[in-house]
């Protein structure tokens, strides 16, 4: 039976790449962004691939519009959220120089992420099971003195998910945390050295292929990139537990 992937923040970068991986899988896709003109070519080019595609465009930091994507779990059936939509405005010389910037990177990174979680873990109970996947960083585990806001959002995220992971694995829902270094998307575009991070592309195809295990599931994984990966080789690092299928 065909399955269904929810994907926010996919309209670019990171996301973008998680659809069309998730789509050569077989999965059917809805796409969540801000931007109509990015999501519709996101949406032509994973509707190519022969798989369905909605996109649901709304604004996370909203309450009509997590309403919106709240929703969008049930009217199409999703059996896998990926809480991929992040904002990281400290990355930008003196961008955060006031409260709004602190209160939007809580707000999508952290907020957000959580209430979609609860929503998905309702929803997916009921149906006997469902996958909750989280894309977090290495500053949410470690912490990072020049981000130290986002930091704290994914910190925040990972608390979420290690007091909610065991109880909801009892109702049938996993919750899969990511933890990777520096990609090389958009939001690294300032650094010297983006053509030598992560490769996304290979990172997309890696998450998308651990969602069909039956005996057990990755809890948690750490990516760090190898030394000299030019955008291509990959240094997985992963640290999993064990758990009898559901």
């Amino acid at each position: 039976m065909k399955k269904t992937v929810l994907i926010t923040g996919s309209s670019s970068g990171f996301g973008a790449h998680l659809a069309e991986a998730f789509a050569a899988r077989g999965y059917d896709v809805v796409l969540h962004g801000r931007n109509k003109k990015r999501l519709q070519a996101v949406k032509n080019k994973i509707s190519k691939k022969g798989v369905r595609c909605v996109s649901v465009i709304a604004d996370l930091q909203t309450k009509k519009g997590l309403n919106t994507v709240q929703s969008t779990l049930h009217k199409y059936n999703v059996d896998i959220l990926v809480n991929n939509a992040g904002v990281n405005p400290e990355l930008k010389k003196g961008a955060l120089g006031n409260a709004k910037n602190i209160g939007e990177i809580i707000s999508v990174n952290t907020s957000s992420a959580i209430a979609l979680s609860r929503e998905a873990f309702s929803y997916f109970a009921k149906r006997g099971g469902g996958i909750v996947i989280n894309i977090n960083s290495s500053a949410g585990l470690r912490g990072s003195a020049h981000e130290a806001v986002y930091a704290a959002s994914k910190f925040g995220l990972r608390g979420f998910s290690e007091s909610v992971k065991e109880i909801w694995l009892k109702q049938g829902v996993r919750m899969i945390d990511i933890y990777s270094g520096a990609l090389a998307t958009g939001m690294s575009s300032g650094r010297r050295d983006k053509n030598e991070l992560i490769d996304p592309r290979e990172l997309a195809e890696f998450i998308a292929s651990v969602c069909s295990t039956n005996s057990f599931f990755i809890r948690e994984i750490s990516i760090q990139r190898t030394k000299k990966s030019n955008g291509r080789k990959v240094e997985k690092q992963i640290k999993t537990e064990y758990h009898k299928g559901i």
